[in-house]
Order: structure tokens, then C-alpha cells, then sequence
């Protein structure tokens, strides 16, 4: 002890006297006969006078000199003294069964109230563990915590490490009991916190056991679309949607690295009730989920006309507990049937421009068949008006030349009455096969003019109301003519 306190005060004096500018440094006599200079004997009385200081220090003031022995670097000192600190596992939380992505805090606790500073060592913990489905345990990714030998409390002469980087156990790729325990060095010795005995109530367990399950990704229904809703078999076409949660998957992904944390999604296609395609990819937990046409050909020629549904399923890989969920059905495309015909050149006009309710009408479009011969096919012609919806007007059936477009003709057509004075009209056309667009129908077109409110096709004085007159007033004379016979001269005779 005495030879400690010597090499502390010399650490200390020489401190003092370079600050104060004095280089006369003693020299420890010995047999080299060498001599000191001239300053050297007072130099060795200001050591003695410290060291009978710092003894008295010792004896009267013990605390303040334990604490200036912490000021100094302390090296291990073997003796047989020396008794390794107790280490514990640290875990505050009752609940040992904990999902991946619950947070937790992993520590270790280090009590040393057995040796005094002086022979205390610097304490190397590593958090070892036992995943599911392993055998024995192993070092976990987690740094090295070292505990010096002047880091214990004053009362209870502990220390509590945290393993920082063990935030949740999203990196395991297995779910079930999962041990860790706490392996401490000191340089001379090797040992486990599984020497110890647990206490519960306070959080230290020579061995913690967890109950670690797996949350499958679930992807949001409500994100989910196509489109698109109604393409042809060979448009883009693009299914997207988002998982929940993104924030707690995106810390798994920074934390575990992207790459192995990545989630796999299925599409799945319907035809009615069969699955007819289905495509995975992997993606990361918050990056949009999207498939498209350009990922794979989904559809074919052959599914024109055809209704389709669509679903996902995600799966994490996770063994040992669920893995994999499932989307509600969502619905479409609705895929448009390959073109037969080339409608074009819809038009309408009246006798006139005046457009009355009694006049007549003609409508009009060209066709021309898509396909390598002419095609037979019905034309139906239908007006609209707010008293008369979707009135069938008239029908014809045509067969579409390959080389020109025919000109197909509703002439002559009265497809209003008096109802519909002073009111718009519109017209469409529906076909019995597919248009260029797919459809079989014609989109509405809106009338050129307003139906004009004239109930009255001719004027009084035109010749065809002055012969309806004379013909009304010719009828009256001769009815009454004949009833004059029949009646008051039967009864004068």
C-alpha cells in the first residue's frame, strides 16, 4: 500500500512542480554513485512532507482519499482477494411473451460490493443468445459493454449496461423461446450470469427466458386498386396497394438490413372462382406494393371479354408460428372484347334546321370490319329524352365490308312527339359485336339543337289547313244533312 501511495504522490508532485515551472528533477539515489543537483534535497523533503500528508489523509479522511485514488488510472492487481462481481440479467418488463416487433430493453447487471477499489478490474460483459430452434447459444450483433472499475454506485457498489442495439427481435427468422444470458470477463476470469440466482420482482434472472411470436405483414384492404378498371387484354395494367404499419417495418428493415427483411407478395388472379395466374415479388416493408403488365404478361388474347378479381397474400418467411396473410377479393379489369367493327362518323340531322317534334329525322354512321372477312352485324338506333329515356327508334342488320366503310342510314325517322317539344335530346348507337374500342355500344351524343316548342306543323292559310278545314266544315253539313232525313221527316210523315 505504502509503495501506491509513493507512486501516487510522485505522479502528483511532479504534476505541481512542472505547473510551477520547476525542472530540477530528483534523482533516486542508488549504487550508480551518481549525484543530484542542487535543488535535489529539497525536493526529496517536500516528498516526505506529502507522503506523511496523504497518510494522514488515509486515517482521517478515508472518503476523500478513496476518491483521489479514483483521479488515477488503476492496473489490475492479481490477488487472492479478489472475488469476480455477481452479473445478472436486466429485464424490468413482467411480460415475457413479446411479439418481433415489440420494443424491448436488454441489460445486465454488475454488483461488485466485494473488493475494494484498489483490487477492483475493469468488467467485459457480451450478451450471449439462444435463438429458437438453436442448441446452444452464441454471441449476439451487439458491442461489447465494459464497466470500469470506478463505475459502481456508492451504496449498493452496482452497475446497470443496457445492450443498445437489441431493440425488438424482428431479426429472427424463427419464432418460439428465445434464452439470452450475460458472459463477463475481468482478464483473468470467464463466467455466466447462469451462476446466479433470480429475483424477479427487482428484473435480474441469472438466464431470460422470452416467448417470442410472429405478426404476419398484412397489407391494407383499403389500398388496394387496379388500373385501369376496363382495358384491353393488352394495355397496361397496374395492381397497387401498401402494407400496414409502415413505420414498424421500416424500423425492422434499418435495423436488420433490407435485403433479408424483405416481404414477399403474391397476386393472385381470378376468373370467377378459378385462379388463372399469380405472380410474387419482393418488396420492402414500406415501399408500395406494384404489379403491372410490365412484370409479367397476365393477360391473353384469349381473355378478351372476360371478368377478372384479384387478391394478395404476404408472407414474412417466419417459421415456427404464422407467416401469411390474405387480402380481401377486389375486383377487375374487365377485359374488352377484341374489335370486330370500325365505327365512325356519327351524325343526325332533320328536314330542316328547325328540328320540330313532328318533322322527320336522319341518323348515320360508317362501319368497316376489322377482322380479315366482312362482318354481319345489328345496328340498333335509340334517342333520349328527359320524357322518353332510351327509346328504341329502329333496327337493321348490315354486313361490314373489309376494304371501305359503308355508310349505315336511319332515314326518315320520328323518334319524338309532342312530349318532347321544347326539350335536348341525345342519340347513341349499340352494336351486336365489338367497336374498335371494345364496346357495343356507341358513348351518347348530344343533339345539334334544342326540339323546337312549335306544336303546329302548318299555318292557317297554308293549302293543306284550309282542305282540313273544308273538309271538317263538309263533314259537319253532311252529318247534318242526314240527320235532318232521318229524324223531322220520319215525323212529318
Amino acid at each position: 500500500m505504502r509503495g501506491f501511495v509513493a507512486i501516487l504522490l510522485i505522479l502528483i508532485y511532479l504534476s505541481v512542480i512542472i505547473a510551477q515551472g520547476d525542472v530540477d528533477i530528483p534523482v533516486i539515489p542508488g549504487g550508480g554513485g551518481g549525484s543530484s543537483s542542487g535543488g535535489g534535497g529539497h525536493s526529496y523533503t517536500d516528498i516526505d512532507n506529502f507522503i506523511r500528508q496523504v497518510e494522514s489523509w488515509k486515517t482521517n479522511d478515508p472518503d476523500r482519499f478513496d476518491y483521489l485514488k479514483t483521479l488515477f488510472y488503476k492496473q489490475n492487481i492479481t490477488t487472492s482477494k479478489y472475488v469476480p462481481p455477481g452479473v445478472w440479467m436486466y429485464f424490468p418488463s413482467k411480460n415475457k411473451t413479446i411479439s418481433r416487433y415489440d420494443d424491448v430493453a436488454i441489460g445486465a447487471l454488475v454488483q461488485d460490493d466485494k473488493n475494494p477499489l484498489e483490487i477492483r478490474r475493469a468488467l467485459y460483459l457480451t450478451l450471449e443468445i439462444q435463438e429458437p430452434g438453436d442448441k446452444s447459444f452464441k454471441p449476439a450483433k451487439t458491442a461489447t459493454q465494459i464497466i470500469q472499475v470506478n463505475e459502481y454506485d456508492d451504496k449498493e457498489k452496482t452497475s446497470l449496461r443496457n445492450f443498445p442495439e437489441i431493440t425488438s427481435f424482428s431479426f429472427l427468422k424463427q419464432v418460439g423461446d428465445v434464452r439470452l444470458r450475460v458472459k463477463a470477463t475481468d482478464g483473468q476470469n470467464n463466467y455466466y450470469s447462469t451462476i446466479q440466482s433470480d429475483d424477479p420482482a427487482h428484473g435480474y434472472y441469472h438466464e431470460l427466458l422470452l416467448h417470442v411470436y410472429n405478426i404476419p405483414p398484412q397489407i391494407n384492404n383499403t389500398t388496394m386498386s387496379v388500373s385501369p378498371n376496363t382495358a384491353k387484354w393488352d394495355d397496361y395494367i397496374q395492381y397497387t396497394a401498401s402494407l400496414e404499419d409502415q413505420s414498424r417495418s421500416q424500423n425492422e428493415a434499418t435495423i436488420a438490413g433490407k435485403e433479408e427483411n424483405s416481404v414477399q407478395i403474391t397476386l393472385h388472379i381470378y376468373n370467377r372462382s378459378d385462379e388463372v395466374f399469380n405472380i410474387t415479388k419482393p418488396f420492402l416493408p414500406a415501399d408500395t406494393i406494384s404489379f403491372s403488365t410490365k412484370d409479367a404478361n397476365i393477360f391473353k388474347e384469349m381473355d378478351a371479354g372476360k371478368n377478372f378479381s384479384y387478391r394478395y397474400s404476404s408472407t414474412d418467411g417466419i417459421k415456427g408460428g404464422n407467416n401469411t396473410t390474405w387480402t380481401k377479393l377486389g375486383y377487375g379489369p374487365s377485359i374488352k372484347p377484341n374489335p370486330k367493327i370500325r365505327v365512325t362518323d356519327l351524325k343526325v340531322s332533320s328536314e330542316d334546321n328547325n328540328y320540330y317534334w313532328w318533322q322527320g329525322y336522319n341518323f348515320g354512321l360508317k362501319a368497316k370490319s376489322q377482322a380479315a372477312e366482312p362482318v354481319s352485324f345489328r345496328v340498333d338506333l335509340y334517342t333520349d329524352t328527359p320524357a322518353h329515356p332510351g327509346r328504341l327508334i329502329a333496327a337493321q342488320t348490315i354486313i361490314a365490308p373489309t376494304n371501305d366503310s359503308m355508310d349505315v342510314l336511319f332515314k326518315d325517322m320520328n323518334p319524338f312527339d309532342v312530349a318532347d317539344a321544347n326539350q335536348t335530346f341525345d342519340y347513341y348507337f349499340r352494336y351486336s359485336v365489338p367497336d374498335q374500342n371494345g364496346l357495343m355500344y356507341s358513348y351518347a351524343i348530344e343533339g345539334p339543337k334544342q326540339i323546337n316548342p312549335k306544336l303546329i306543323r302548318y299555318t292557317l292559310y297554308s293549302p293543306i289547313m284550309v282542305a282540313n278545314i273544308l273538309l271538317i266544315m263538309g263533314l259537319a253539313l253532311l252529318g247534318g244533312i242526314m240527320i235532318e232525313r232521318r229524324f223531322y221527316r220520319r215525323r212529318e210523315g
